[in-house]
């Protein structure tokens, strides 16, 4: 048995980061006795669609694995010619299967889409090995329907849709397995020496799930409960780290890493052990003093943390709380508060700090007596605050902006008539599928997605082809940037510290956005965004 699993790139990004499902995925197999699964992650720089055909001409599966729903145009162009090339071999037979978060909701492409056998929702580890083992016995289209996470069209023409369960036991897995280091992909900014120099860089998890149920999110619409890696299978995956890429920083690819203190306390200890600099993300109302000074002196030194926003009706109208409505809203009343208080902790803690915020969010509005009126988008006036808080209270050390994007499998994509969303979704009250994301499928369905303006890449690499909120338009997204950007320099200009904006890569390399010697910016004027 053969079986490629094959990674397409992501066309735009702010951060680096490496496609975790390939390596699991190929040590699944092996541990399930099939040896031979080729792994060809296309962010690497000496691999073509070439070796992608060369491969499959003899392969009995192709998955492509830890799919983006932004990335459905190049999995749509790959995937084609990937099928047409087996057609021609007089092997249409060959499965082809689509895995990861582009699965969720798409339906509508799998309609529009022959080339694709099916696709897969839910955490793959176990669901490839029942896969591969119903191709090798040569009863895979008999067994589609038995085999939990595969979504597919059946003989009728009905849509069969089923979610993998949780993986409960991570332990075994190497995420490592025969991966290559990119440092292009791999390496991430925030891990130098005091001299400059970049250090070599590795992902991994220790957990997965999330307990929260935020509405922009589809992580937390799978399980609430987490699952953690062992303690010494943390170790392991650390050194197998070091031996395959000679890692010597490693960050932390979870949903958020202090969700359970005493775990975060442990892993802390052993990444310090295995003498490693390390950085992770978790919720500013999930971690305290404490865990960030024992973080640092355990060698970590980032933490991302998803701000979104401090209007107390926008954190409402996200449902980023849990809890009943009066609950929500007074925890969103006190989180500005909180919000300083964390980010002077990192200070104290000697850690930088990470302020991320969200635009085109829904807003709720609430009467007298705390009843919910109506809800409509949040404002300029409400961003403008937003971004100044964080620089001016939070003093925060890095500074990324993103735009509410509707991924398919979170309430805000799939939850028709949502009386929050709606106000701001292209679709109105109906959902956003994995359909929106590939234009051809869009365009025949008549899917109404806007054309995102360039400037729309200063918000964490927005593309064209990716529903957006409609919350706010190019001009206010610029606007709100300019602003910051202005307010950055003027702090700077009084002898304040610069705060560092994440920004895409090609606007930097365009001259559309400048990065001054004295740590300030410049951006090019709003006309000249419209080329990208």
């Amino acid at each position: 048995m053969k079986i490629v699993l094959v990674g397409v790139p992501l066309k735009h990004r702010s951060f680096n980061g490496a496609n975790k499902a390939l390596p699991v995925l190929a040590h699944a197999l092996y541990m399930g006795g099939f040896e031979n699964a080729i792994q060809l992650d296309l962010e690497r720089p000496d691999l073509t669609i070439w070796e992608v055909l060369r491969e499959v001409a003899d392969t009995n599966l192709v998955a492509f694995c830890g799919c983006l729903s932004p990335q459905w145009p190049e999995i749509d162009a790959i995937g084609q010619m990937v099928y047409y090339y087996l057609v021609k071999l007089g092997r249409a037979h060959v499965p082809i299967i689509v895995g990861g978060y582009a699965a969720k909701s798409a339906q509508d492409i799998l309609e529009e889409t022959p080339w694709i056998t099916a696709l897969f929702d839910g955490e793959g580890e176990e669901g490839i090995v029942e896969i591969t083992r119903a191709v090798e016995r040569g009863t895979f289209h008999e067994a589609k329907r038995n085999i939990h996470g595969l979504c597919f069209i059946d003989e009728t023409g009905k849509y069969r849709r089923s979610i993998a369960p949780r993986v409960r036991n991570l332990n075994p897995y190497n995420q490592n397995f025969g991966l290559v280091y990119v440092p292009s992909v791999h390496d991430m900014d925030i891990f130098l020496t005091p001299d400059g120099r970049q250090l070599r860089t590795g992902q991994v998890f220790d957990q997965r799930g999330c307990p929260w149920a935020c509405g922009f999110c589809n992580k937390s619409q799978e399980s609430p409960n987490v699952v953690w890696l062992s303690d010494e299978a943390f170790r392991q995956q650390l050194r197998w780290l070091k031996e395959r890429v000679g890692a010597e920083a490693v960050y932390l690819d979870v949903d958020t890493a202090t969700v359970n203190r005493e775990k975060f306390l442990r892993h802390a200890q052993v990444i310090h052990e295995e003498r490693l600099v390390w950085g992770t993300n978790t919720r500013i109302d999930a971690i305290d003093l404490e865990l960030m000074q024992f973080a640092a002196k355990s060698g970590c030194v980032y933490i991302f943390f998803g701000v979104e926003h401090l209007n107390p009706g926008v954190l409402v109208a996200i449902n980023k709380f849990n809890g009943s409505l009066p609950v929500q809203l007074q925890r969103a009343t006190e989180y500005p508060n909180l919000a300083k208080r964390v980010f002077q902790g990192m200070k104290r803690a000697g850690l930088p700090s990470s302020y991320f915020m969200l635009l085109g969010l829904p807003k709720v509005i609430l009467n007298e007596s705390c009843s919910i009126v109506k809800y409509e988008p949040a404002s300029f006036e409400d961003d403008i605050a937003t971004a100044f808080f964080g620089l001016d209270e939070c003093e925060t050390d890095f500074f990324n902006f993103n735009i509410l994007r509707f991924m398919p499998g979170s309430t805000a994509g799939d939850v028709l008539n949502h009386p929050a969303f709606s106000v701001v979704r292209p679709s109105g009250n109906n959902p956003i599928t994995g359909g929106w994301f590939l234009p051809r499928v869009a365009r025949k369905r008549g899917y109404n997605v806007p054309k995102n303006h360039g400037v729309y890449r200063l918000c964490e690499s927005v593309g064209h082809n990716q529903p957006a909120s409609i919350g706010l338009d190019a001009q206010q997204i610029y606007d709100t940037v300019l602003r910051t950007v202005d307010h950055i320099n003027a702090r700077i200009d009084r002898g304040m510290k610069p705060t560092k904006l994440f920004i895409d890569r090609e606007l930097l390399r365009l001259g559309l956005v400048k990065h001054l010697e004295n740590g300030g910016y410049w951006l090019a004027p709003f006309k000249e965004f419209e080329a990208l």
